[in-house]
């Protein structure tokens, strides 16, 4: 039986084609209501997670047709690059991290996009923009998939392709979330003629309930699926890619193609509360931070008190302060920066963190620690010189899958901003990212060097209960990140709650280097005079379910029976399909 579920379940008619599980969940679609909030799904054999019913749908399509985890993160990730256009696609990156039930064993696979060969912060004149051809660095997301896909897969390429391409061609319901986006980034897709052409009507924004085409991106996908994922990288499409970033000025070049990897890595891990934690390395600092932080947590009894209260709010902001502060000053590509991972990751360091906060009170804006300490190979005190708040995008998806099998896959992708360089290639319907935007200026752990990968601090987790996967969880929002992962962990582990209640709690945000908090509107009013008490002298209060703090997505497996609970986040889009 299918089980399907959706964060905001549109009326979205789907036309029949080969395979029960389209028939069965097009029927469940046309029954539910407009704008529900989600409700827990439950499945036995596998389950797709992600930011639209429809790319779950195709992860799932995979799975029934025996496909692995893996075949159908690939698979899925392809087709939210479809649905979910605003928040990635094949001309961005990102970061999974696998694990795999036969060996007992996880990794991570690192497909950030990398600098152009040309690409120096003396090359533009005010530094690297955050909009336009300029804007563009080397994607990663086709090397990246295609790498999980040969070596962990059991499918083609050209099988995972299928449903993406189908719904490139044969077209999907606007949803109201895609509309709002559309509405919000109006002016960036009417400046575009690959974009205006695709995503807009006469000219115009659709509406929600319209069916939205995009006829150029379908070609390109059944371009890779006929010759191969290296043709992004090598032949037409590349050619197609270098010769619009070229004459928009930007400096991509069909070698910086060519020469692109995805790189196999070992996750960032950490302990919880006796629950592992295998997150994303570096260059990214989700995992890291998240580890970090939850660390620090340790040392308090959370579940003395309750999850919305001012001392929940209060014990996480601290220790993800000093998590965020730290990934600001030591997180960087590892191939050009020396990263204290040990350090940042291990127990001694959070502890010494913890000792730090005052139950009571904010105290002052905590500073970089020094976990070269607990590195276990030199000492290097923190200079303290590179703390800044980045650029914060909302703009990345989040994928979680887990087969019968056991197999798990977080991955998590991005265009870095909604629509990424706000430039597509003409006749490709491939948006390009503007990740050269999250380079800083030289002398800084994140400077801006040819061929470097940017720092990010996305965070695709697996939590594991013994040798088993217990929770694959992850979530957009740039620094918004670590806090929406520490609240849906610790919901879980300290609180008790279900997977989906875990995800639909309230959420905050405190900023790393200046004392602003930010809530949705939804924690209560004694609570914010309360913190107000404790020294937080700036609260700013948002949405009820406001997508500025992330769209977690996520599976829940029970370690005693192996029933999955999948839960999408009712702050975006998002949908849950089981079997």
């Amino acid at each position: 039986m299918i089980h399907w579920s959706s964060a905001q379940a549109m009326c979205r008619p789907v036309r029949p084609h080969k395979g029960i599980a389209a028939l069965l969940v097009a029927a469940l679609v046309l029954t539910l209501p407009v704008a529900a909030l989600a409700q827990e799904v439950v499945g036995r054999h596998g389950m797709v997670a992600s930011a639209d019913p429809l790319a779950s749908l195709a992860g799932v399509e995979i799975l029934l047709q025996g496909g692995n985890a893996i075949d159908a993160a690939v698979a899925t990730a392809l087709a939210i690059g479809v649905v979910e256009p605003n928040a990635s696609g094949i001309g961005g990156e990102g970061y999974m991290v696998i694990y795999l039930a036969d060996r007992g064993e996880a990794i991570a696979i690192d497909f950030r996009a990398t600098a152009p060969g040309e690409a120096t912060w003396d090359a533009f004149v005010d530094g690297p923009p955050s909009t336009g051809w300029g804007a563009v660095a080397v994607p990663g997301t086709i090397a990246g998939l295609s790498l999980a896909l040969e070596r962990y897969g059991t499918m083609t390429w050209e099988q995972v392709s299928r449903p993406a391409i189908r719904l490139a061609e044969e077209g999907f319901i606007v949803t109201e979330t895609l509309e709002g986006v559309i509405l919000d980034n109006y002016e960036t897709l009417l400046s575009d003629p690959e974009l205006s052409s695709i995503y807009l009507k006469d000219g115009l924004p659709p509406m929600a309930g319209d069916r939205l085409r995009n006829p150029n991106l379908a070609k390109s996908l059944r371009i890779l699926a006929e010759q191969g994922p290296r043709a992004f990288y090598e032949g037409e499409l590349a050619e197609k890619i270098v010769a619009a970033v070229r004459a928009g000025g930007g400096l991509l070049s069909l070698e910086d193609l060519r020469n692109y990897t995805a790189i196999e890595r070992e996750p960032a891990r950490g302990f919880y509360r006796g629950y592992e934690i295998l997150g994303a390395p570096p260059p990214v600092g989700g995992g890291i931070g998240v580890v970090n932080a939850l660390q620090q947590l340790e040392h308090f009894d959370l579940a003395a008190g309750e999850p919305i209260s001012a001392r929940t709010i209060h014990l996480i902001t601290q220790a993800v302060r000093r998590a965020h502060v730290d990934h600001l000053e030591y997180v960087a590509d590892p191939a050009y920066w020396d990263v204290p991972v040990n350090g940042l990751t291990s127990r001694e360091y959070a502890s010494v963190r913890a000792a730090e906060i005052n139950e009571f009170e904010a105290g002052p804006l905590p500073k970089a620690g020094n976990p070269w300490e607990f590195e276990h190979e030199r000492e290097l005190a923190p200079t303290g010189a590179y703390l800044a708040e980045p650029y914060q995008s909302p703009s990345t998806t989040h994928i979680s899958v887990v087969d019968k099998y056991g197999n798990a896959v977080a991955l998590t992708q991005t265009l870095s901003s909604f629509f990424g360089a706000g430039v597509a290639v003409p006749d490709t319907g491939i948006i390009l990212n503007n990740q050269m935007q999250n380079f800083n200026a030289p002398g800084h752990p994140n400077e801006l060097v040819p061929g470097k990968r940017p720092r990010t601090i996305i965070a695709p987790t697996i939590v594991l209960k013994g040798d088993k996967p217990f929770l694959v969880v992850g979530s957009p929002g740039a620094a918004r990140i670590i806090y929406a992962m520490v609240h849906v962990l610790t919901n879980v582990i300290d609180f008790g709650m279900g997977i989906q209640a875990a995800i639909d709690a309230p959420r905050t945000y405190s900023y790393a280097t200046s004392n602003r908090t930010e809530i949705e509107a939804r924690i209560p009013e004694s609570v914010r005079e309360e913190l107000r008490a404790m020294g937080y002298t700036r609260i700013d209060a948002r949405g009820d379910y406001d997508l500025y703090f992330g769209g977690a997505q996520a599976i829940l497996i029970d370690p005693e029976t192996g029933e999955m609970r999948g839960a999408a986040d009712p702050r975006r889009a998002g949908g849950v399909v089981a079997y």
